[in-house]
């Protein structure tokens, strides 16, 4: 019964092989499984973080350049606040200079007639109407993207075939007693808008989409309509909320995307706008990938030079076992052989000079006899 036993036991070989081969199998799996998940999770942390910064600097340097031009129309307040609106006529049209940035500036009283402009355009017309005038005989004003009306046949449009659109600016002049004289008004080319954001989004490697309260992207980086999309994103956008997730585009695209509504940048006044910036997931994908790939192979190293030094292990300390085992078997047959010795550790040192003491009383046994 114990011969079989021991014929159907496996060998110390086997049993150390097999446990080595179990632990490195488990240990590998949790490492991969925990190593590639943080990284994974530290990279999309990642850009959560970098979207949101990258909008915010979008959000300063976008504002920094409206902020310029608003300056711009402050400087020329002053002297119509003071003297004869007719002295700021060579002012209003340097300003204005080729039309790449401000398209019009001008000067209407408070009854909506245009006492100066640039170049001359619009002088006599009345821009009672407009809610440039309107809302800048009340304070301070910027005017959300809106399409050329009066000036519509009098400038150039754009090369690209659309229709020729602006920004306002306007803040109104103080007349006698308290009184509002007028509004000085001027039109920002929204090409120019758009070309500045599309330079932002370039610089900080993102795509970019300034949103109006009622959804519309106004302004953005990419060409397309991007109006009213069922996006948190662009909810958040409606509601002046603020925000970053992962969301599915309707391009079949999942991107990191930031919304910011529109902050307080020293006195230029708001447009009401809220900035959407996103990035691709992708950019965690690939180098995910790259990282996963690396630790497959690291791994797989640490697993062939552990597997060789269990083999060399077996070789050194197993292998012995399997000869004294052997030897020990050889002793209990009565055979005459000569006993195995081994001082690789002390355990086989102290079986094998156990087993040489047996034999040794055996044949005296013998002799005896």
């Amino acid at each position: 019964m114990s011969k079989v036993s021991a014929s159907r036991a496996p060998s110390l070989v086997v049993v150390t092989a097999g446990f080595v081969i179990l632990s490195l199998l488990i240990g590998v799996t949790i490492v991969f499984n925990v190593v590639n998940g943080r990284m994974r999770d530290y990279r999309e942390t990642g850009l959560r973080t970098a979207v949101e910064t990258r909008a915010q600097g979008v959000q300063t340097a976008f504002a920094a350049s409206l902020y310029r031009e608003w300056t711009n129309l402050e400087w020329l307040s002053r002297p119509l606040a003071v003297g004869n609106p007719k002295e700021v006529q060579d002012d209003l049209s340097t300003l204005v200079g080729d039309g790449h940035i401000i398209s019009w500036a001008g000067y209407a009283t408070n009854d909506g007639t245009v006492q100066v402009a640039s170049n001359g355009l619009l002088v006599g017309a009345n821009v009672g109407q407009r809610p440039w005038f309107q809302r800048g005989l009340q304070g301070s004003f910027a005017g959300d993207a809106h399409e050329a009306v009066l000036l519509a046949a009098k400038l150039p449009q754009p090369a690209n075939g659309e229709p020729l659109r602006f920004l306002d600016l306007a803040t109104p002049i103080p007349g006698l007693g308290g009184s509002t004289a007028g509004v000085l008004g001027i039109h920002l080319n929204l090409e120019w808008a758009k070309e500045q954001i599309r330079q932002l989004a370039e610089a900080l490697d993102i795509e970019l989409f300034i949103v109006n309260p009622e959804g519309k992207a106004v302004i953005s980086s990419l060409e397309g309509n991007f109006s009213n999309l069922d996006l948190p994103s662009f909810r958040r956008a409606r509601s002046g909320a603020t925000g970053v997730g992962l969301e599915d585009w309707p391009d079949g695209n999942s991107y990191f995307v930031a919304t910011l509504p529109e902050a307080s940048y020293l006195k230029l006044p708001k447009f009401g706008w809220s900035i959407v910036a996103r990035i691709s997931a992708d950019a965690i994908s690939q180098p995910a990938r790259n990282f996963t790939a690396e630790l497959v192979f690291n791994l797989a190293v640490f697993g062939l030079l552990l597997l060789l030094l269990t083999l060399l292990f077996i070789v050194a300390f197993i292998r012995p076992f399997h000869h004294l085992a052997m030897n020990a078997k050889a002793v209990a047959d009565g055979e005459d052989v000569y006993p195995y010795e081994s001082s690789r550790t002390s355990e086989l040192a102290t079986i094998g000079n156990a087993l040489a003491r047996l034999q040794s009383k055996a044949i005296d046994t013998d002799e005896a006899r």
